[in-house]
């Protein structure tokens, strides 16, 4: 619309030139070496806009006919820029898939139509050159980017690959932290370093380093303290190794504040402490990080700050941490192991029916079986009770994530070599246990000894038929008249005092 309306108006006033100059015509003479020529005013100004026309027209032509050279070659360099892209895209792709013959194919197309220094060139060239198999000239070229700066940080990540692959962990950190220093705020960089550094056992280096990783946003506060906590552990293990006792005890202790959530830590500061003579600052210890997450381990440093104590005096310091956790069920069954070694069934009886109150795990239906056992229940009620430890949900236990296969006691790295790859989480129902981790007791408490010896399956009496209280069944399922529990299969008949599979 607003071309037209250009179009119209510029239309307009060279019509109303025309009829001006119509109606002034004016004369002009031009008389030059005796030629005289006359004509209007509108005549000339005709000519002279012509002959300004055919000026810039002539002076086009020329400058196309000068430019052309250049514009063809910028055209073909161009065409090869935008074919060299295009080999290039095709080639990382081919890499990225293992398609060594493509790649090998459109690395040399690349190099032939692009500058031989591009970035993506090398990087391509490099990929090639390790599907290949060519490991020394993969190095060459990422070398050849650390001489300039657009590709250093490329070049530094390449060789750091090459020395994890081979092994070199002293090259590979070398080069971490020269990429630290080159580019402090790349994730990958920060995140490679930390796990550099954890593996070579630069413990103050690496909470440095997990500082910047938080602030970074890369890991959440929970697990930076919960790996804070873990450095610190490390540190004082390694303390104690030295003979530096003190140094020791002020890492355990840190740690435990650090992460009162985390039970390693505070049993190791319980521990120091303890072997220091302050009992009572282990006591608190252990009571601050039970608090905030009930552990096996802690109720394991509980009973041992007092081992020789007796079993009576043993129930009243476990109810202690019944008192500060009332709505867990693990001091029950604490309590229950306990009252089953002083031979307080009933009790204990009690005991298991609260803690399977609050969660019915595997854990509870094998104390339900040992109590049984203890009792002189017939073997159909204690496989009953093992049939549904199996059915039951599993327990929480040391898993390494990488793996899946539950360990016997927590440790800094996992079975891959991977930090902080050990949490303390419920393990799927199917597990591979690590060697090591049969037969680990819940409790390092003594074992009770059973009211009388039950008779092997295969040698068993008939049995006699027990008062309903006598029985560790659930009521409503036990005693005369009441339905018995299903039968278990032979092969579900396990000791109890075995960890959850």
């Amino acid at each position: 619309m607003l071309r037209l309306f250009a179009f119209i108006l510029l239309t307009v006033v060279a019509a109303a030139a025309a009829a001006w100059f119509a109606d002034n015509p004016g004369r002009v003479v031009v008389d030059w070496l005796g030629v005289e020529i006359e004509t209007t005013v509108g005549i000339v100004v005709l000519f002279a806009l012509v002959f300004a026309a055919l000026s810039v027209g002539l002076f086009e032509f020329a400058r196309f006919l000068l430019t052309l050279p250049r514009r063809i070659a910028e055209r073909r360099r161009a065409r090869r820029e935008r074919e060299g892209r295009q080999a290039l895209s095709m080639g990382l792709v081919a890499a990225a898939a293992g398609d060594v013959g493509a790649a090998r194919h459109y690395a040399r197309q690349a190099r032939r139509l692009l500058d031989d220094s591009d970035p993506a060139i090398l990087l391509l060239t490099a990929q090639t050159a390790q599907l290949e198999g060519d490991e020394l000239a993969a190095l060459r070229y990422f070398q050849s980017m650390l001489h300039h700066p657009e590709t250093e940080l490329l070049g530094l990540r390449g060789l750091l690959a090459q020395a994890v692959k081979a092994g070199d962990l002293e090259e590979a950190l070398r080069l971490a932290r020269r990429a630290h220093r080159r580019s402090p705020k790349t994730p990958w960089v920060v995140t490679t370093l930390f796990d550099l550094l954890t593996r070579a056992g630069a413990w103050d280096e690496a909470m440095q380093v997990l500082g910047e990783l938080q602030q970074l946003g890369l890991v959440d506060a929970e697990t930076a303290a919960r790996r804070r906590a873990i450095l610190l552990v490390t540190m004082a293990e390694r303390a104690e190794k030295e003979g530096r006792t003190a140094d020791a005890f002020a890492h355990a202790r840190r740690a435990a504040r650090t992460a009162p959530f985390f039970a390693p830590a505070t049993v190791l500061a319980a521990r120091h402490a303890q072997r220091l003579g302050r009992p009572r600052l282990a006591r608190r210890l252990i009571e601050r990080a039970w608090r905030t997450a009930p552990h096996p381990d802690l109720a394991k440093a509980w009973i041992g700050l007092q081992p020789e104590e007796p079993l009576a005096q043993r129930i009243q310091r476990l109810e202690r941490l019944r008192a500060l956790q009332p709505f867990h069920p693990l001091p029950y069954m604490l309590l229950a192991e306990a009252c089953m070694a002083a031979g307080d069934f009933g009790e204990a009886h009690r005991l298991l029916v609260r803690a399977r109150e609050l969660e019915p795990t595997e854990r509870v239906y094998r104390l339900f079986a040992e109590l049984a056992r203890l009792r002189g229940e017939p073997e159909d009620i204690v496989r009953s009770w093992l049939e549904r430890a199996r059915e039951a949900p599993p327990d929480p236990a040391w898993v390494d994530e990488d793996t899946g296969s539950v360990l016997p006691a927590w440790q800094p790295f996992g079975r891959c070599g991977r930090f902080d790859a050990v949490q303390w989480r419920t393990p799927s129902r199917v597990v591979q246990l690590a060697p090591g981790a049969e037969g680990v007791e819940f409790l390092a408490a003594p074992r009770p000894s059973p009211a009388r010896e039950v008779v092997p399956r295969e040698e068993a009496k008939p049995p006699v038929r027990r008062e309903a209280v006598g029985t560790g069944a659930e009521p409503g399922e036990r005693g005369d008249g009441g339905e018995q529990p299903a039968e278990a299969e032979d092969g579900a008949e396990r000791r109890p005092g075995s960890a959850a599979a």
